[in-house]
């Protein structure tokens, strides 16, 4: 089984995750400006939220989801088609009540010049674009199949639009 359509077995995907999230976990507090955060994936809440990491922010805890790419393709993906239940589409569009979702998404990439990209989205706010996506019959316009995601490029999202920081930073 994969995770997605790069060929990369599960269990290895969860493997480097956690060296990735160990090694980048300074530039993630940073980010967050969290006291602390944990890695929480492969359980029920990963599954069916999102969650990949919760963090300590002010003295509450968020939702966070999490990316690591080797390689920079200036965007960031969301997995699997709207038709799957699973779809981080459906996750990113629930509403915000007592059931647990992530607050913020993260993707880390590593770049050619050993610098990283790092993108940090608001998905409340990002939610709003997605809807109107949807509404417009536009969001299938984002999905790659070779990928089994949806795919939005930053020079086609405007400088902090809805909620995206993107920056690069040095290793």
């Amino acid at each position: 089984m994969s995770r997605g359509n790069n060929n990369l077995q599960y269990s290895e995907g969860f493997i480097i995750e956690a060296e990735k999230f160990q090694e980048y976990k300074t530039i993630l507090l940073n980010t967050l400006q969290a006291q602390d955060i944990e890695l929480i994936t492969r359980g029920m809440l990963d599954k069916l939220t999102g969650l990949d990491a919760t963090a300590l922010i002010d003295n509450s805890v968020y939702g966070i989801s999490l990316r690591f790419r080797s390689s920079d393709y200036n965007s960031f993906t969301l997995n699997r088609h709207i038709s799957d239940p699973f779809s981080e589409i459906h996750k990113w569009n629930k509403p915000h009540t007592n059931n647990l979702k992530p607050i913020y998404y993260i993707q880390i990439n590593e770049r050619l010049d050993s610098s990283l990209r790092l993108i940090r989205v608001n998905i409340e706010a990002f939610q709003i674009y997605l809807k109107y996506l949807i509404e417009n019959n536009k969001l299938e316009d984002h999905y790659k199949k070779h990928l089994l995601s949806y795919e939005f490029n930053l020079d086609n999202l405007k400088p902090n639009y809805k909620g995206i920081l993107n920056t690069i930073i040095k290793k």
